[in-house]
């Protein structure tokens, strides 16, 4: 019984597909799209040329003599590394947004925190 239902299955889902098949081929889109293909096909043909015969289009194709741009990069910040008198504590960063640089900042001041940097 089980093979039966699976058949049935199957062929509710062929009529769903073969009413899907139809639809699309009385769309206005796809009727336009085969009659392009077909007078692609029959100049293909007129010049001893096939589908295969044409370039494949390819994302980011180079032209031929001309040369990318190329990529700007900023050049990586020198590390600093500030060690506090006070508590013997180091840090190392790049720049000014690490937390504890930012709470000594407003503990003892920008100037007193950058004369740390070793």
């Amino acid at each position: 019984m089980d093979k039966v239902a699976q058949l049935l299955k199957k062929q509710e889902e062929f009529e769903k597909v073969k009413q899907e098949l139809d639809q699309m081929k009385k769309s206005k889109v796809v009727q336009k799209e085969l009659a392009f293909l077909q007078d692609l096909e029959s100049l293909l043909k007129k010049h001893g040329k096939t589908m295969n015969d044409l370039p494949k289009p390819s994302k980011g194709r180079a032209v031929k003599g001309v040369k990318a741009a190329p990529v700007q990069t900023r050049k990586k910040r020198k590390l600093k590394t500030y060690i506090n008198p006070h508590n013997g504590e180091k840090i190392q960063t790049r720049g000014g947004n690490h937390n504890v640089l930012k709470a000594w900042k407003a503990e003892y001041g920008s100037d007193e925190v950058e004369s740390w940097v070793r």
